[in-house]
């Protein structure tokens, strides 16, 4: 006996022209369609394997700005401005006019100087030739390197390589304001020079 609550509204009997095209198209051909996904799972994961990271320098960049690609064009001709490390050494106690800030900084130059990768030629501390001081006197220019010739740690040659980094301008550049740390600049090649690949960051 039906139930009269059941029966209201009209009813409809499913048949396969009644259901969409999309499901039938989908439950018809199931086991072709989990094929596909499989083979197309196991490409795509193959394709991943082979994803390798780059941090290069010209993956950090936009290559296709007017300035990049013009940079681009005249590398060769620029020095390595782009890409490059700093490395702040910086003093707990006093300044680093003291005998063992400057021996601790000489080492680090001397270790970065060997690492690969690095041109060796814009490397700048203190203790590289190419940091210097000029002024003007009345015999005309006159200056030199920032670490002063005979440098031996006494108070005398520290007080002169006070005066020589004053007369520098690396005072808020190579050298902090309150005199409590130095920057070692360190500018990279995009490949290992020996090798011919792609730096290694790690």
């Amino acid at each position: 006996m039906s139930n009269p609550k059941h029966d209201k509204g009209e009813h409809y009997l499913a048949t396969p022209k009644a259901e969409p095209f999309l499901e039938r198209l989908i439950f018809n051909n199931r086991v072709v369609i989990l094929i596909g996904f499989l083979l197309l799972t196991a490409f795509l994961g193959y394709n991943a394997v082979k994803i390798q990271p780059d941090a290069s320098f010209e993956r950090m960049i936009p290559l296709e700005h007017p300035y990049v690609i013009n940079m681009l064009d005249h590398r060769n001709d620029l020095e390595n401005l782009g890409n490059f490390v700093r490395i702040a050494v910086e003093t707990k106690t006093g300044d680093i006019f003291s005998p063992e800030y400057m021996e601790t900084l000489k080492q680090i130059t001397d270790e970065v100087f060997y690492l690969d990768g690095v041109d060796r030629s814009g490397l700048k501390t203190l203790w590289t030739s190419n940091v210097r001081w000029v002024e003007v006197t009345e015999q005309g220019f006159q200056g030199g390197t920032v670490i002063p010739d005979g440098y031996d740690g006494s108070p005398a040659s520290l007080e002169k390589l006070r005066q020589n980094i004053l007369r520098s301008n690396e005072v808020g550049r190579l050298v902090s304001d309150n005199f409590k740390s130095t920057i070692v600049y360190a500018p990279l090649y995009e490949k290992n020079p020996e090798t011919g690949e792609p730096l290694d960051y790690g």
